[in-house]
C-alpha cells in the first residue's frame, strides 16, 4: 500500500487484509508478525507483538499493519478508528471521536531498527489513513493521533520529521509521562 525507502532499503506498510487473500497465507502473515521483537528495554514503550495483535483481533475496529523491509516482515502495527482516549481528545482541540484515527501498538524489530523504518512508517501514515476512510466508506479522518512515551526519544523525532506535533503531556497510570501527537490528514 505506502512504500517508501528508509537509508536506501524498501519499506512497505499494508493492511493485513489486502496482504493475506487466504486463511493460510494470513496465518503465515501473523506468525511472521508475533516474532516481531524490539530491542531490549523497549518493553516500556509498546506491547509485545502478539499483544498488540490479540488486542486487534479481538477488536473489528482495529486494522492491523504489516510493515515489511526488503520483503521481510520488519515491524507491526495497527490503525484504530475512533479509538481516542480522553487524554488524547482534550488535547486535539475539541475533535469528534469518530474523526480521528489512531496509531498504536507500533513495535519495529529489533533487527530492523536504526535504518528509518519508523521514519517511513510514520511518512505513510496519512495515505494509510485516507485508504482505510475509502475502505470504510465514509469522509476522510481529519486527523492521525498517536501517543510516544516521553523516553523513546527515536520516536518522538520520527513522529516529529513526520509532521506530528506534539500537543501537550500526560501521566499514564504506570506513572510514565507520555506525548500525544497528532496530525491533520484531511
Amino acid at each position: 500500500m505506502a512504500s517508501g525507502t528508509g537509508r536506501s532499503t524498501s519499506i512497505d506498510v499494508s493492511f493485513l487484509d489486502d496482504l493475506a487473500g487466504d486463511a493460510r497465507s494470513r496465518a503465515g502473515l501473523l506468525r511472521a508478525l508475533r516474532d516481531v521483537t524490539g530491542a531490549p528495554g523497549q518493553d516500556v514503550f509498546s506491547a509485545s507483538a502478539d499483544q498488540i495483535l490479540t488486542l486487534a483481533e479481538a477488536d473489528a475496529d482495529r486494522y492491523v499493519l504489516v510493515v515489511r523491509r526488503e520483503g521481510q516482515v520488519a515491524g507491526v502495527g495497527v490503525l484504530h478508528p475512533g479509538g481516542a482516549s480522553g487524554e488524547m481528545l482534550d488535547r486535539l482541540d475539541g475533535a469528534r471521536p469518530q474523526d480521528v484515527v489512531v496509531f498504536r501498538g507500533f513495535l519495529v524489530d529489533r533487527h530492523h531498527q536504526g535504518v528509518g523504518v519508523g521514519s517511513s512508517v510514520a511518512a505513510s501514515l496519512p495515505a494509510l489513513v485516507a485508504h482505510l476512510a475509502e475502505r470504510l466508506g465514509r469522509e476522510p479522518f481529519a486527523s492521525v493521533v498517536l501517543v510516544v512515551d516521553a523516553d523513546n526519544v527515536a520516536g518522538r523525532r520520527a513522529y516529529s520529521r513526520a509532521g506530528f506535533a506534539d500537543r501537550g503531556a500526560y501521566v499514564d497510570a504506570n506513572g510514565r509521562t507520555q506525548h500525544v501527537m497528532a496530525l491533520a490528514v484531511a
